[in-house]
C-alpha cells in the first residue's frame, strides 16, 4: 500500500524511535485503523501498533516514554499517532485479549497502560489490513480471528455505549458526538452482521440498504456533518436529532444481537 508521503515521512521519526527503545525487543511496527482501510481523511488519527517481543521492563518503557513526549513536537502527522506496543505471545493467543498494553492516545505525550487496541476488532484489522513499516506480515503475527469473536465483542459494545448514554445523555445535545454516536452504531451493526470492520462512512451506506427507513434521516444528516467535522466542535447539536439518535443506538442493540443469533444458527 503506498501511503501519502507527508504520511510516511512522520511516521520514519516514531519507527526508528521505537526500534531504537525496544532493542532486541523489537520485532515489527504496523498502521492500522483508517489509513490501512482506504478510509481516512483529514481528520484522521493516525493509529500505528508497534510488536513486541515479551512484556517491556521499566528502562524500556522509560525510553518509550521519552519518544512520546517528544513526537508531537513534529507536527504533522505526527501529532496525531495513536497505538499500543503489543507483546507477541498475546496476539498470538485468544485468551490474552482486553489485556493491557502500553498505549499513547490521539497526539498525547504520555504512554499509559490501556486494553484500547487488544479487542478482536483491532486485532482483525492488524491481520487483515495492517500496513507494514518495518517487520515481517502481520498475519504471521497475529492468531486468526474467528468470526464469532468481532461479532459477540460487537453487541457487548452495543449495549454498553446504548446503557452508558441512558446514564449520560449530554453527548446526544453535543454536535460533534452526536453524529460520532450514529455513525459508530452503524459501524458496530455492519461487524456484528459481516464479522469484520471497515470504515464509518463506508458502514453508515451500508446500513442505509439494512436498517429500518425510520432511521435513514438521521444516518443521512451524520454522512452530511462529516464534510463540516470542525465546525461542530462545542457547538449543540440540533435538538430535534435526539430521539432519531436514541433510537438508533438502542434498535442496533436488537439487530446486533439478532446477527449474533443467526450466525449460530
Amino acid at each position: 500500500m503506498d501511503l501519502p508521503t507527508d504520511v510516511a515521512a512522520s511516521l520514519e521519526p516514531w519507527v526508528a524511535g521505537a526500534r531504537a527503545a525496544l532493542g532486541d525487543r523489537w520485532v515489527g511496527a504496523y498502521l492500522v485503523g483508517s489509513f490501512a482501510l482506504g478510509c481516512a481523511h483529514e481528520w484522521s488519527d493516525v493509529d500505528v501498533l508497534a510488536v513486541t517481543d515479551g512484556r517491556l521492563d521499566d528502562a524500556t518503557t522509560a525510553a518509550l516514554r521519552t519518544l512520546h513526549a517528544r513526537l508531537p513536537d513534529a507536527g504533522g502527522w505526527a501529532a496525531h499517532l495513536e497505538g499500543s506496543y503489543a507483546d507477541l505471545a498475546d496476539l498470538r493467543s485468544p485468551m490474552t485479549l482486553g489485556r493491557r498494553w502500553p498505549y499513547v492516545d490521539h497526539g498525547s505525550r504520555e504512554l499509559v497502560d490501556s486494553s484500547h487496541d487488544n479487542t478482536a476488532h483491532a486485532r482483525w484489522l492488524l491481520r487483515e489490513h495492517g500496513v507494514v513499516l518495518a517487520g515481517p506480515d502481520p498475519r504471521d503475527l497475529v492468531a486468526e480471528v474467528t468470526a464469532a469473536a468481532p461479532r459477540a465483542e460487537a453487541l457487548g459494545l452495543a449495549r454498553a455505549r446504548a446503557e452508558e448514554l441512558e446514564d449520560d445523555p449530554a453527548p446526544y445535545g453535543d454536535a460533534w458526538w452526536q453524529p460520532q454516536y450514529v455513525l459508530t452504531s452503524c459501524r458496530i451493526l455492519y461487524t456484528a452482521t459481516v464479522a469484520e470492520v471497515t470504515g464509518k462512512a463506508a458502514a453508515a451506506r451500508w446500513a442505509l440498504d439494512r436498517l429500518d427507513a425510520v432511521h435513514h434521516p438521521v444516518v443521512e444528516a451524520a454522512l452530511a456533518d462529516r464534510a463540516h467535522r470542525w465546525e461542530r466542535v462545542h457547538q449543540q447539536a440540533d435538538p430535534a436529532l435526539t430521539a432519531p439518535t436514541r433510537a438508533l443506538v438502542w434498535d442496533v442493540v436488537r439487530l446486533a444481537g439478532q446477527a449474533a443469533l443467526e450466525a449460530r444458527d
